[in-house]
């Protein structure tokens, strides 16, 4: 999942959420969610998302059956799992997104290509969920990120490779129009679409308007901190990057055996979660535009865009995650 800019314009505090939570503790409070009820961590997955919802982390996980199951894990000094509930089956791709205050938004693709969502409320330990909503459409692929505005920007590709966009925002939808580009991969960030040609060119679309970038990458990716579109060297599994004002592209190096999460968080060549952020944050113990190991033995993984919450799949196929807040980062635990 992406977010318009790597800070939140809403965020509550750790400390703060821990307020709300002890709040509700001493009035009774209960905390239900419109969804199946919670259990033991899921396995046999296929894919992962996670979000930062104003402090609490909303994790969505899809099997390889197609079952989509999500969980809310709060942190403060250590961190809480809350509990495991299932969203339904029939799918074959899960985003979460953050929508608008206290609310995220699941986004999937259906077996038969459909786009459909499902908005959620968050108290403080759990999230409830209105009945999923049908997009339409017919993608093979999609990708999401939180525009502003309580809006969520979604691309998708057809099978003939054409991309459409659509949105999904608090309190209303926009379908799926054509935005007069073909790509062979998509990504979001922001409100800005992006993606690789067959050419292995960069090009992104805003406002109406496609704008090429050049390079001779795959695999497009939204570099953390300051949005600069990157991808992967077919040949070498360098990252390279290139700022959009001046075309002008830079070798990050590295290994990756891909990228993930349509940002610049991926797997590393010895199966570790790696990251290259553009604006490390006070107190982080990496640096700047160095790509760094966060550990582990991960085939997916995603990151919040406050960078305080990683997820990841581990090799049993199971959910693993790790607070990555501070100079913390490289512990991993179950999820």
């Amino acid at each position: 999942m992406t977010r318009n800019g790597d800070s939140h314009p809403y965020r509550t505090s750790r400390s703060k959420l821990f307020t709300v939570f002890a709040v509700l503790l001493m009035i009774g409070g209960s905390l239900v969610a419109t969804s199946a009820p919670a259990g033991a961590e899921p396995g046999n997955l296929a894919d992962i998302d996670v979000a930062d919802i104003d402090g609490r982390y909303v994790v969505a996980a899809l099997t390889t059956g197609g079952t989509i199951q999500v969980e809310v894990v709060t942190c403060l000094s250590t961190c809480t799992k809350h509990g495991w509930s299932s969203l339904g089956g029939g799918f074959k791709s899960v985003n979460v997104e953050y929508l608008a205050e206290g609310r995220p938004v699941v986004i999937a693709r259906r077996n038969n290509g459909a786009t459909w969502y499902k908005r959620g409320s968050c108290s403080a330990t759990s999230c409830s969920w209105i009945s999923w909503k049908d997009l339409g459409g017919s993608v093979i692929d999609i990708a999401t990120s939180a525009s502003g505005g309580n809006c969520v920007l979604l691309a998708g590709k057809s099978a003939t490779k054409r991309v459409y966009q659509a949105k999904v925002c608090a309190n209303t939808v926009q379908g799926w129009g054509y935005t007069g580009g073909q790509l062979d991969n998509i990504a979001v960030s922001g409100d800005r679409i992006f993606g690789t040609t067959s050419s292995q060119q960069m090009w992104w679309y805003k406002n109406g308007l496609w704008k090429g970038a050049g390079g001779n990458t795959i695999e497009p990716a939204a570099k953390f901190g300051d949005g600069e579109l990157c991808g992967l060297s077919q040949s070498s599994r360098k990252l390279w990057c290139v700022n959009t004002s001046t075309n002008k592209w830079t070798n990050h190096g590295g290994y990756w055996r891909k990228l993930d999460d349509d940002r610049t968080i991926g797997i590393g060549g010895g199966w570790d979660a790696w990251v290259l952020d553009g604006e490390a944050n006070a107190g982080n113990n990496y640096e700047d535009n160095v790509a760094t190991s966060f550990g582990g033995k991960v085939n997916e993984v995603a990151w919040t865009d406050t960078k305080d919450f990683m997820v990841g799949i581990g090799s049993d196929y199971r959910p693993w995650y790790q607070d990555t807040l501070g100079t913390s980062h490289g512990t991993w635990a179950t999820l």
